[in-house]
């Protein structure tokens, strides 16, 4: 019965923590999440000549490339249209753009790109390492240099960050 108990007591911590946890950004896949891009790689594999994903690769530039970590031979690359904001997990650092809600939840991401999603109640921003656009709901748009760190005195829903 104590067994029964202690697990009954943790769903329900598991189900308020997913009801009353601020919400990040949309789920949905941004352009070259990480199953795209792995997708995509796994479906340009053996379709390529080696000349061509050494000309991508050496090219440079917003490359994704599958490199076997043995040979370091590469074994598909293509170049990505769009760049992607990647969120760092768990929180922030120093060199990302940063968000904090109002209940301390820092929501941090690293790279240049545009990335779009619905992160409410958020009180203080960060740009990190570069030059961040942040949209709200309301219209306004904030633009910080790097290094710049600010609280707003009032909760804002941020709906885009760009870099």
């Amino acid at each position: 019965m104590k067994t029964k108990n202690v697990a009954l007591m943790a769903s329900g911590i598991v189900v308020a923590g997913i009801v009353f946890a601020p919400q990040a950004a949309s789920a949905a896949p941004e352009a070259n999440s990480y199953a795209i891009v792995d997708a995509r790689l796994a479906a340009l594999r053996g379709t390529q000549s080696p000349e061509a994903f050494e000309k991508i690769v050496d090219r440079g530039g917003n490359v994704q490339a599958l490199v076997d970590p043995d040979s370091g031979e590469v074994l598909a690359a293509y170049t990505a249209s769009t760049r992607a904001l990647t969120p760092v997990t768990p929180g922030c650092t120093t060199t990302s753009a940063c968000m904090t809600s109002s209940t301390g939840v820092p929501y941090g991401y690293t790279g240049t790109g545009t990335r779009t999603g619905t992160w409410k109640n958020i009180v203080r921003v960060a740009a990190g390492d570069r030059r961040t656009s942040y949209s709200a709901s309301n219209g306004a748009a904030y633009n910080y240099s790097a290094g710049v760190a600010v609280s707003w005195s009032k909760p804002v829903t941020v709906v885009k960050i760009s870099r």
